[in-house]
């Protein structure tokens, strides 16, 4: 009975750990609108979603510290929670990153390029998937697809850089240099997302409980 209980308890943490990186998708979607949209409600509402993020850290962790405290529990366990508070702290930068991006793009005066915010908004969608599938693997178990972060992370990451340069060329152009600055920031942020999205599916592969073999 007590170890079903336990089973119960670390479902109930996960199940708050998907919650928050539901909410961390959405509220990359809404700063990613403040950029490419022009949409300053959006800005409003993914700084509502970040301080929704930071409570959800504190009580996820605080969760974990309770389950911890609890005797019996055995070397998968600790390696769950451990997971887990690392995933959580990911979540948070990445929240604070998203913030970041939406007062930067809140604070654009002019439009850049269509050809450009097209392909900021193509990154920030591919990254944004990244992290929904990280997120997957805590609620699914599934191995495979936890262990392929780190390559796509790679992928997208090579994908900034070019743009990156591309950004920092055109932050010589006078009268929108400016712009193009703002838009490097948030091209690094991305990066950055991506980076601690791949970290999230690397900790869910390692939490995942390996099947014992028998002979």
């Amino acid at each position: 009975m007590k170890r079903v209980r336990h089973r119960d308890e670390f479902d109930a943490i996960r199940g708050n750990l998907a919650e928050m990186g539901q909410i961390t998708v959405t509220m990359l979607n809404e700063a990613l609108a403040t950029v490419t949209s022009n949409d300053p409600a959006a800005a409003e509402r993914t700084h509502e979603l970040e301080a929704r993020i930071d409570d959800q850290n504190r009580q996820i962790h605080e969760q974990c510290l309770q389950a911890m405290a609890t005797p019996g529990r055995r070397g998968d366990e600790a390696r769950l929670v451990t997971g887990i508070v690392g995933a959580i702290v990911d979540l948070e930068l990445i929240g604070d990153y998203a913030d970041e991006i939406a007062t930067l793009g809140a604070s654009i005066q002019r439009r850049p390029t269509s050809r450009i915010l097209h392909r900021i908004s193509e990154l920030g969608r591919r990254i944004n998937g990244m992290l929904s599938t990280a997120i997957e693997g805590w609620a699914s178990d599934d191995l495979d697809d936890a262990l392929a972060m780190r390559p796509r992370e790679a992928d997208l990451r090579s994908e900034c850089r070019v743009l990156y340069d591309k950004l920092f060329k055109l932050t010589s152009v006078p009268g929108d240099g400016g712009v193009y600055v703002h838009l490097l920031l948030i091209c690094k942020h991305l990066e950055l997302i991506a980076r601690h999205a791949a970290s999230i599916g690397e900790q869910a592969a390692a939490a995942i409980p390996v099947p014992e073999v028998v002979y």
